[in-house]
């Protein structure tokens, strides 16, 4: 089990985390899901001994990493957002220069190499130079350098960030295949759609706070309402305050966001728009989702 405590970490007079803590159990996808900025990539960097904290400790199996921090080098494999590789080495050579520096020998070096690289699909390219590399190759090679020495946890800050479709379903199924293999996955993201289809645990982290973790389904059944309700209205001009006691209205653009507890409750928010004249142009009705979670813990504005 990886177990994060307390977590504090500043720079200069921002406090990007406050207090970060969460538990990971073995053989699963855990992901920290947040706004840009909120302190996942801070998390990562910390957990994989980059920086130190200010406050906190993580443990690996019961051991301190910053007391082992050699030992969890080996234990642990970090894929930086950033693209960690070099564009006028081949692919091939990119892979044996980072297994040589992990330990191991050129035959078994170049023996993994070839195996991850055709493993990830980048078999036609293993001897092309990186610079000749689209940016989905050049990410695939970046996933597969951080876990040539069989890490047992492997840490992703956004793999798939920038690029295709298929590029991300290829990176999908591979990461997919390493939980089966028995390895802990740590990931990161922004994507609510990434978030569903790999997480087996979400955290949802925004401001340097974890505002909730759990399975989707569980977030889903404590964060976010059933349904919720988007309307187009007119004639409300003299209704502002009303429809702003209902949810969140926008008198510009005459929407009205509100969450109501089910369907069957929609009737009697349309009687009282019916009552007070207003009209109702267009309507979306929206089940529970991740989304609408997400919205209600990290707030609705963008922030740069």
């Amino acid at each position: 089990m990886l177990e994060v405590k307390s977590l504090e970490r500043s720079y200069e007079e921002v406090k990007a985390l406050k207090g970060v803590s969460f538990k990971v159990e073995n053989g699963i996808i855990f992901g920290l899901l947040g706004p840009n900025g909120a302190g996942k990539t801070t998390t990562f960097k910390i957990v994989s001994t980059l920086l130190n904290p200010d406050n906190g400790e993580v443990f690996w199996e019961g051991k301190n990493i910053f007391e082992n921090k050699k030992w969890w080098k080996k234990k642990m494999g970090y894929v930086p957002q950033e693209l960690a590789i070099y564009n006028e080495l081949t692919g091939l050579e990119n892979c044996i220069l980072m297994a040589e520096l992990y330990g191991l020998s050129g035959s078994d070096a170049k023996k993994k190499s070839v195996y991850l690289l055709e493993r990830i699909g980048l078999k036609d390219k293993v001897n092309h130079k990186v610079k000749t590399y689209s940016g989905g190759m050049k990410r695939r090679l970046n996933l597969i350098m951080g876990l040539i020495h069989n890490p047992e946890v492997i840490l992703l800050d956004e793999p798939t960030a920038g690029i295709d479709v298929q590029t991300k379903v290829k990176i999908y199924d591979f990461i997919k295949d390493l939980v089966k293999e028995g390895k802990t996955i740590l990931y990161t993201t922004h994507m609510l759609k990434e978030a569903e289809e790999l997480f087996d645990i979400v955290g949802i982290i925004d401001n340097g706070v974890l505002k909730a973790i759990g399975s989707v389904d569980k977030l889903i059944e404590e964060y976010a309402p059933s349904v919720l309700l988007e309307l187009r209205l007119k004639n409300m001009e003299k209704h502002i305050d009303f429809l702003s006691s209902l949810g969140e209205f926008n008198g510009e653009t005459g929407f009205l966001k509100l969450n109501v507890p089910s369907q069957s409750d929609i009737a009697g928010i349309i009687e009282k728009l019916n009552s007070k004249g207003i009209i109702i142009e267009n309507m979306v009705i929206k089940g529970a989702s991740l989304e609408t979670v997400f919205l209600n813990l990290t707030g609705r504005e963008l922030r740069d």
